[in-house]
Parts: C-alpha cells; structure tokens; sequence
C-alpha cells in the first residue's frame, strides 16, 4: 500500500511538471521576465508529501526485500529518460530522505542495491546527495 502512494506522489509530480513545462513560454523565466518553472510550489509538494509517506513508512515493519524495492523505485526514477528535465533536480535531492532506510536494509539487499546506485551515479555525476546514500549502502552491506 505505501508502495503504490509513493508512486502516486511520483506520477502526480511528474505529471504536474511536464504541463507546467508544456505551457511554459520560452522567454518566461528569462532576466527575471515572468515565472520560473523551479519557483513552482509543486517541488515543495513533492519534497513533503514524499518526506511524510517516508518517515510513516521508516515507523512500520516491513521486510528488507520490500523496502529494497522502494528505495530502488526512488532512486532509479531520476534515470528514467523519459522525464521532463524539470524533475531531475528534486528527484535527485529527495534521495536525501532515504539515508535512514538505507541502514534497515539486509545486507545482502544493501548490496544488490549499493552495485545498481554505483552504476546508476557513476563518480563523475554525484552529487553529495548521492555519497550519502552510498556510504549508507555501504555501512548496511558490511553490518
């Protein structure tokens, strides 16, 4: 059930940002001329509605196996291409919500997802969001 409301959080912003970005004119945002896309509150929305799903979700028993696959759906998503670039940004920076979870996770889990996270953000596209999440992974792989 938590599973399919963080999708749905996920959609909804996508969604939300692909028509902002489709109704956007070129010039706007431009020497300060009209509204910029990153000033829209739906980022915040997203930031929140996925913050509150998380720490609910961090509160709950679940299986290692399960919230493997939510924090894999979390991360994999800013590598999708088919996503306004809008998104990107706040994608990536909500990985940030995950360290927590990170350190639940199996070992053996840790891994699988520690190897796919490497590939996913090789060194030189990291963010410091990103080393966070690795030296989490990584401190659940090795306990």
């Amino acid at each position: 059930m938590m599973f399919e409301n963080i999708r749905a959080v996920y959609s909804e912003y996508t969604a939300q940002v692909a028509r902002l970005e489709s109704e956007r004119r070129s010039w706007e945002g431009l020497f300060g001329i009209g509204k910029r896309l990153a000033d829209d509150p739906c980022h915040d929305r997203f930031y929140d509605e996925l913050k509150k799903l998380l720490d609910r979700y961090a509160g709950e028993k679940h299986s290692s196996e399960e919230l493997r696959s939510v924090l894999e759906f979390i991360y994999r998503m800013p590598c999708d291409e088919g996503l306004p670039d809008g998104v990107l940004m706040p994608m990536n920076a909500v990985h940030s919500l995950t360290v927590g979870l990170a350190g639940q996770l199996a070992p053996k889990d840790a891994a699988l997802l520690l190897e796919q996270y490497t590939e996913d953000f090789p060194k030189c596209r990291r963010f410091p969001v990103h080393k966070a999440v690795i030296r989490a992974l990584e401190q659940a792989q090795n306990s």
